[in-house]
């Protein structure tokens, strides 16, 4: 696990100047603590920081080919590297190391790009540099597990792990892109391909790019394909596929763990470790100082009755703190309330482990979330309505409903109606939002508002899912925008600020498809999801995991603004000139302050979109209070928490 980051100059551009390389590499130094490689030739100048996992002794980048044809840079793990490494010595190629992403040296050389591709399984971003032409070839994992980010200008291309090496690069912030502020006001995450900042896109997942001769093509090499023709399957092929794939993930010569909250998707993950891993399991664990969203208990359960070693952290709710550390790491005004405890994980991970498992993924593969079984219902209902109650009467009355958090939830009838009352699309953006897309452009400034609606941003999503049934179009969108774009970059973000390489059995890529061939009922049935999921782990894991209800992984920000988080916010609202308010109203946003600390309304969602973004503009990436102890130091593993 590592970073990477390059410069390639255009044709007739100058080379990247001295210096520029290693600042670049120097801004993702968090992501690779064991040191760093440099490739420099010609206008070709890549960097690279690593994380040892595999072949700690001879695994350094770059890695090269014995002719020197190929030079690679590479970041994360391909987990069939040992199969790939014999099919290529079978072919007469000799790796001169033990490193998994040798493989892509001799693997492009002898199958080219594509079929490369093809065959790889892995989370992985990699740069090649064929010196032989003078291509540049980056390409990142079909389901965007690991990131990479792109700027092409007439200097040429500069591209990273983290946008905060291109801004390295540059020499300053890029002006910020405000569609993608308006996207994380209202979702909390920006969609892929923008970021925060003008100029700097992500590759999108399952996507490769060629930058030849001054021009950079992005080609699709994989989509998920939701084909759910297969009758129900055996739980005991579910359960024998999902050890397959943690098998896989297993491979490491530092210390190897898991996070387990208790719920079913990390326990399924080390229950699985605890029955294929040779040694001892050891589990880390952190809990909310609040009975309600407490998981400790649920995580000591179920690490009793499997014989593993669980490491307990509490969360602490000096967030006020930690704000500035997120908004440097997660490089947008990120208000993803999990990212903070996600955060706490990782540093109490690291002080164990170097490597851990993590159980993302599974909501995903079968319909684990509450919203997803309300969109399938919505949709069920709206075919069943005539057109002229839905759009004459449902609709229109769902938009004069008061949508207030007071409301008793019977009451809280407005979404419905809106969705009964919409088409599918504006249904599931509206079960994405945070924040309320009207109450958003309300808050922002107009001039920072755009005029298309927040949809647009799902619209390529939704094209290629327009046709699926309701269960598989949700399924769909989620991979293709929460899962990508929220879920694994919290979890990039946040695990490799500690040096914590974390990795994702519930989404190898086989796995991933063959659940995706799985019919509704194995997913949905009852009104439950993860049908064939829960009969898989009867027996695995303790009943009590499998039958209490799902827990989200949050923090209680609503109470904590009217506590330990009411300074630094009423502190925000004091500084009527702060860099937050060239973007919101300040007037508006005292109100909703004012609002939430009465207790008349609920105000978190907004109040923590202020912070989030106040935050990102000081301490971001090339921000003014930019710098300081933004990361902690990786822990020597084994070390007392």
């Amino acid at each position: 696990m590592c970073g990477i980051t390059g410069f390639v100059a255009a044709p007739g551009a100058a080379a990247p100047a001295p210096g520029v390389i290693e600042r670049m590499t120097a801004a993702i130094a968090h992501r690779g603590p064991d040191g760093d490689g440099f490739h420099v030739e010609g206008g070709v100048a890549f960097g690279h920081r690593r994380l040892s996992i595999i072949d700690v002794a001879g695994g350094d980048n770059p890695l090269f080919d014995a002719e020197g044809h190929v030079a690679v840079m590479f970041n994360g793990e391909i987990y069939n590297h040992l199969g790939l490494r014999a099919e290529l010595e079978q072919r007469g190629r000799r790796p001169r190391t033990g490193s998994d992403g040798e493989v892509l040296v001799h693997g492009y050389l002898e199958w080219g790009i594509d079929e490369l591709l093809r065959r790889v399984r892995g989370m992985f971003a990699f740069a090649l540099h064929d010196r032989r032409d003078g291509a540049v070839h980056l390409a990142r994992d079909p389901l965007g597990i690991k990131p990479l980010h792109l700027h092409v200008d007439g200097q040429g291309l500069r591209f990273g792990s983290e946008a905060k090496s291109i801004v390295a690069a540059l020499g300053k912030r890029p002006a910020l892109d405000t569609r993608g502020l308006f996207e994380s006001a209202c979702l909390g995450f920006i969609l892929a391909p923008r970021t925060i900042y003008a100029g700097i896109e992500s590759l999108p997942p399952g996507h490769r790019a060629l930058y030849a001769e001054g021009r950079l093509t992005l080609t699709r090499y994989h989509r998920l394909a939701f084909e759910p023709g297969r009758e129900v399957a055996d739980p005991g092929e579910l359960w024998s596929r999902l050890s397959t794939a943690v098998d896989s993930h297993l491979m490491s010569e530092v210390p190897l763990g898991a996070f387990l909250s208790g719920g079913m998707d990390s326990s399924a993950v080390v229950a699985a470790m605890s029955q294929v891993a040779e040694g001892g399991v050891n589990a880390i664990c952190v809990g909310v100082e609040d009975e309600g969203l407490d998981e400790r208990p649920f995580a000591r359960q179920v690490a009793e009755s499997l014989g593993v070693t669980l490491f307990e952290e509490s969360a602490r709710s000096d967030l006020a703190d930690l704000l500035p550390r997120l908004a440097w790491h997660l490089e947008a005004p990120f208000a993803d309330t999990s990212a903070a405890p996600t955060w706490l994980v990782c540093e109490a991970a690291r002080r164990h482990v170097t490597v851990t498992l993590s159980g993302d993924g599974g909501d995903e593969n079968f319909a684990g979330y509450r919203r997803t079984r309300y969109d399938v219902l919505e949709e069920t209902w709206r075919r069943r309505l005539p057109g002229w109650l839905r759009s004459g009467l449902l609709g229109p009355l769902g938009r004069v409903w008061p949508q207030s958090s007071w409301l008793p939830r019977p009451l809280r009838a407005g979404t419905l109606l809106r969705n009964l009352g919409d088409d599918w699309l504006n249904a599931y953006v509206r079960s994405m939002t945070r924040v309320r897309e009207e109450q958003v452009r309300r808050i922002l400034r107009p001039e920072v508002c755009p005029d298309e609606p927040l949809r647009a941003s799902f619209e390529p999503a939704a094209s290629a899912a327009q046709d699926l049934d309701p269960l598989s179009r949700v399924q769909s969108m989620d991979f293709a925008t929460w899962l990508a774009d929220d879920i694994l970059v919290k979890v990039d973000r946040t695990s490799m600020a500690h040096g914590l390489e974390v990795r994702v059995p519930l989404l190898d890529t086989d796995f991933v498809e063959w659940a995706a061939g799985l019919p509704g009922e194995a997913k949905l049935a009852g009104g439950e999801g993860k049908a064939l999921f829960r009969r898989a782990l009867r027996g695995q894991v303790p009943d009590g995991v499998i039958d209490r209800p799902k827990q989200g992984f949050h923090l209680p920000v609503g109470g904590w603004l009217r506590g330990d988080l009411r300074e630094r916010l009423a502190e925000i609202l004091t500084e009527s000139a702060g860099p937050a308010f060239d973007f919101v109203d300040h007037r508006r946003m005292e109100r909703l302050a004012d609002e939430h600390q009465a207790e008349r309304a609920d105000r978190s969602g907004e109040l923590w979109m202020l912070m989030t973004l106040d935050a990102f503009l000081r301490h971001g990436p090339g921000g003014p209070q930019e710098g300081g102890p933004l990361a902690s130091e990786p822990a020597a593993v084994g070390t007392a928490p």
